[in-house]
């Protein structure tokens, strides 16, 4: 029996057969997620932050003081993560990069350059308030990288590359708190999350 005269049940099974060969992995797409509601996710966390450290002896000031010139920390900071971004942009032909690329472009498309430049923001000062400032003078460096990789899991076993790649900034942002105290790790995740941000959201818009 060819093709064109099997008739509409054997193309349905022929149909149904490559959706259950794709498992459902490789039918998740993110859906556009708007900036605001990552913006108050960010908010959270660092109200949480905020809290932690009104706990501890030296208060909130004291854990997102800067070690050393304010000025100083903020700039290598900003220079740390500018590199960073630039690596990340010279690598993302690696197959995880693209595949993760995608995925981060469909999840902003619909946003604007201020969405990309808050969300930026906002996710730099909140997270770093928590990972670095609260938690890794408690747990250590490694331990609150590991933490930080956790929080950029997502449930799709083929964008393993992003928990992985958060690790790893992680260590890095985790040694530049240690040299720079807060101000300097913060100014680092802004710089690397605007660059990748606008990047994405010029590439999505387009």
């Amino acid at each position: 029996m060819t093709a064109e005269t099997s008739g509409p049940r054997t193309r349905a099974r022929s149909s149904l057969a490559s959706n259950i060969s794709m498992g459902p992995h490789e039918e998740s797409s993110p859906r556009a997620i708007p900036a605001v509601a990552i913006i108050h996710q960010e908010g959270v966390i660092g109200i949480i932050a905020l809290v932690g450290l009104s706990l501890r002896s030296e208060g909130v000031l004291g854990g997102l003081a800067s070690r050393g010139s304010l000025a100083t920390g903020v700039f290598t900071g900003v220079v740390a993560g500018v590199l960073c971004a630039a690596g990340l942009w010279a690598l993302r032909r690696i197959p995880p990069l693209a595949a993760l690329e995608g995925w981060q472009q469909r999840m902003v498309r619909n946003w604007t350059v201020t969405d990309a430049a808050a969300v930026a923001v906002f996710s730099g000062l909140a997270e770093e308030a928590l990972i670095r400032a609260l938690l890794q003078p408690i747990i250590g460096l490694l331990p609150a990288a590991l933490l930080f990789a956790v929080l950029h899991v997502v449930p799709d076993r083929r964008l393993w590359m992003w928990p992985v790649l958060a690790c790893a900034l992680g260590v890095g942002l985790g040694v530049i708190f240690e040299l720079g105290g807060y101000p300097a790790a913060a100014a680092a995740h802004i710089a690397i999350n605007a660059f990748a941000l606008l990047r994405l959201q010029r590439t999505a818009e387009g």
